[in-house]
Parts: structure tokens; C-alpha cells; sequence
């Protein structure tokens, strides 16, 4: 299956997109279940309101930020961001099912390439599941997050 962007997704603006989808719930702070944040911390907040999503993600001595953004003439949901070691990404998000999926192609600040998938799925109000892949052929990891009441 090849995944497109956001399907069905419709609106103006980014918050009316999300909205649309029933991904509003997405912002807010989420931390690793096991660690309540030691291991990853992920946080969803409007940089400028219905328009653009900034995420920053600290998973051990890794801080990244994204920029997440929607393009109404092709309703495509989009991302670009980097990282403090000199990395950079960028991708999509889609919708499968319920789930919501990033796919990113990405390079290390040491040169390294390649692609990423994380499927998000929304187990209630406050609690997220990720399975991570990279590549063709690996296996997925999984972490759940949980909303950080701070």
C-alpha cells in the first residue's frame, strides 16, 4: 500500500485540517510511558495558531525540532525539520485508518540516509502508541506515550 497524504483531510488551514481528521487531540506534551520522560519527550504546540505546528522531540542527548504545516490547494499535511547534531528531515503525514502516519526521509549529521515511518495511533485522550520502522526490512519498535500533566 502506498500512502498519500492526509486523506480526506479539508480546510483552510491547518487546525481546521486536523480538526477535520480528529487529530486536534495531538498537541500538548507526551512523554515515554516506562520513563515519564527520562527516555523521550515529544511536544506538539502551535507556532503560529491554525497555521504551523512545531514539534520538539528530545530522545536521549538527541533535540529535534519540526516544522508542521498544510498546503490547502493539495491537502497535504507536511514537515520539515532538523536536529542539534545536523541532521534534517522531511515528509508527509497520511491517515490510515485511524492512525496518522509520518513518513520521513532523513539525513544524520554524520551523512547517513534513509526513510522512516511512524504510525501513530491514539489509544484514548492521553495515552499515544508509535511503531517506528526504518528502511524496507526492519523491524518496528514501539513506545507509548503518555500526555505529560506539567
Amino acid at each position: 500500500m502506498s500512502l498519500t497524504f492526509m486523506s480526506s483531510v479539508r480546510g483552510d488551514d491547518l487546525g481546521e485540517a486536523l480538526r477535520h481528521v480528529g487529530w486536534e487531540g495531538i498537541l500538548g506534551t507526551w512523554v515515554d510511558s516506562e520513563t515519564k520522560g527520562d527516555a523521550v519527550i515529544t511536544s506538539y504546540a502551535w507556532k503560529f495558531e491554525n497555521k504551523l505546528i512545531e514539534v520538539n522531540t528530545t530522545v536521549g542527548d538527541t533535540k529535534s525540532v519540526l516544522l508542521m504545516g498544510f498546503d490547502p490547494e493539495n491537502e497535504a499535511v507536511y514537515v520539515l525539520g532538523g536536529d542539534n547534531k545536523g541532521g534534517g528531515s522531511m515528509g508527509k503525514w497520511s491517515i490510515d485508518g485511524e492512525d496518522a502516519v509520518l513518513e520521513l526521509q532523513y539525513r544524520s549529521g554524520e551523512g547517513e540516509k534513509g526513510t522512516m515511518k511512524i504510525r501513530h495511533h491514539m489509544v484514548d485522550a492521553d495515552t499515544m502508541k508509535l511503531t517506528i520502522s526504518s528502511g524496507e526490512n526492519e523491524e518496528a519498535a514501539e513506545v507509548t506515550l503518555v500526555r505529560s500533566k506539567k
